[in-house]
């Protein structure tokens, strides 16, 4: 069974990224494996538009726990990429993250990936409540 993923209602954060020569595998297009990377520069990304990075959000760190992609098109060397960030699911300690990546180069959609993200106290090694400060700024984005 093949793994179907809904999108969230907007995307809140965009970004563009080149695919680079060490981005292909050897059927001389994107590895699979790069495009998690991809999303990971675009959380990077949205976090420092807002002030946080992965190791302090709003006081705490986040770690990644779990991911899927559905592969929808291929990318080649030195397409543009253009990736949507969304947000759903916020909970307690956690949300998920939406990625749309879409090939500028052929106007194709390439992928769409979701990340488990939870809130983690890195000094303690334990999963920790989305701070206040952090729940400001991002569950506004639930609403737009």
């Amino acid at each position: 069974m093949r793994i179907k993923l809904e999108e969230p209602t907007h995307y809140f954060f965009s970004t563009q990224l080149k695919i680079r020569v060490s981005d292909l595998n050897y059927g001389n297009h994107l590895s699979n494996d790069r495009l998690l990377t991809f999303a990971h520069q675009a959380r990077v990304e949205w976090l420092d538009s807002i002030g946080f990075s992965e190791m302090n959000f709003g006081g705490t760190g986040i770690i990644m726990t779990d991911a899927a992609v559905m592969y929808k098109s291929e990318g080649h060397l030195n397409d543009a990429l253009h990736i949507e960030v969304g947000l759903d699911d916020l909970g307690r300690s956690g949300f998920d993250l939406y990625y749309k990546i879409t090939n500028l180069s052929n106007s194709k959609e390439l992928a769409l990936i979701k990340t488990g993200i939870l809130c983690f106290d890195y000094s303690s090694k334990k999963v920790c409540s989305i701070s206040e400060e952090a729940l400001l700024k991002i569950k506004p984005l639930l609403d737009t």
